[in-house]
């Protein structure tokens, strides 16, 4: 089997880079690449893409983002094995599958070739295997971009300085949506997540009970609340127990189309952009993964 590496070098403070030592010594004849741009992960993977292939993603939830999209905008999706090796800050995607946190610890794991095939959201033009969003915490996603530059500030604490300072200027989206073809009365949301895996925002459970294979798709929209009930509402997500909370509303299905006057925010395994028109639809049995 041919293994192909692609390495974000900025991960983690670089430590996707220093694995590199690593793989050589531990896989035969590895082939390693390295990004050196924004969408450069994207294109090595539909390069690289082929029968008999395992293409190992060394960064964060968003590089491994772009190595999907390569992968499954190319001819070889089911054929290529896909795995993820968190070096980043928030690393969501791989706490679906397992506790384990110690990405050559997750290397070895994956020399046992377990896999599973998967199914990927697509929104818009793009695709993704965790969790996009619209609203506030698409917002807070956008902030914390910006602080975890700061000196000596961890992605948890990047996250939380983006909550206050979201929280701050707090305000609804005013959406129509329809999910699988039938109008969905909630007018004024706060946020609207829509989920295959589990976690995002850095560890937050925000679809306890999203399954990767299912063929469906979680929906949560969360109703527009004042700002003293927001303080209240998050640490229920982080939980993951605010199924039991009334503003929200919990849906399963294939698709669901959001609009909006304005642009909204839109995280999408968490890289963040702008748009008036969303649509989200699940496709089933598209990634080949290889799990711990």
């Amino acid at each position: 089997m041919r293994h192909v590496f692609i390495v974000n070098p900025m991960a983690g403070k670089h430590k996707a880079l220093e694995m590199t030592h690593f793989i050589v010594k531990n896989f035969e004849d590895p082939i390693i690449v390295t990004t050196e741009y924004e969408g450069h992960a994207k294109e090595l993977a539909k390069e690289y893409a082929g029968k008999d292939t395992a293409i190992y993603s060394l960064g964060g939830d968003g590089t491994f983002n772009e190595v999907v999209n390569g992968v499954v905008e190319s001819d070889f999706n089911l054929d290529t094995l896909v795995a993820d090796v968190p070096c980043g800050s928030g690393n969501d995607f791989i706490k679906v599958m397992t506790d384990e946190k110690d990405p050559y610890k997750l290397l070895e794991s994956y020399k046992k070739r377990n896999t599973k095939i998967i199914d990927v959201g697509f929104i818009n033009d793009r695709s993704f295997v965790n969790i996009a969003s619209i609203g506030f915490d698409a917002e807070i996603v956008l902030g914390a971009r910006k602080y975890k530059r700061l000196p000596l500030v961890s992605a948890e604490l990047a996250y939380l300085i983006s909550v206050f300072a979201t929280l701050i200027k707090l305000r609804g989206y005013k959406v129509k949506a329809t999910i699988d073809g039938e109008a969905i009365s909630i007018y004024d949301v706060l946020f609207i997540i829509m989920a295959n895996g589990n976690y995002y925002g850095g560890g937050m459970k925000a679809a306890p009970h999203a399954v990767m294979d299912d063929g469906l798709f979680d929906f949560y929209l969360v109703d527009k609340v004042k700002r003293r009930q927001v303080p209240f509402l998050l640490p229920k997500f982080m939980k993951g127990r605010h199924d039991e909370l009334k503003v929200v509303h919990h849906y399963k299905g294939k698709k669901i189309i959001i609009d909006s006057e304005k642009p909204l925010p839109m995280n999408i395994d968490g890289e963040v952009m702008l748009s008036n028109h969303v649509e989200v639809e699940v496709k089933a049995n598209v990634l080949h993964l290889l799990i711990p």
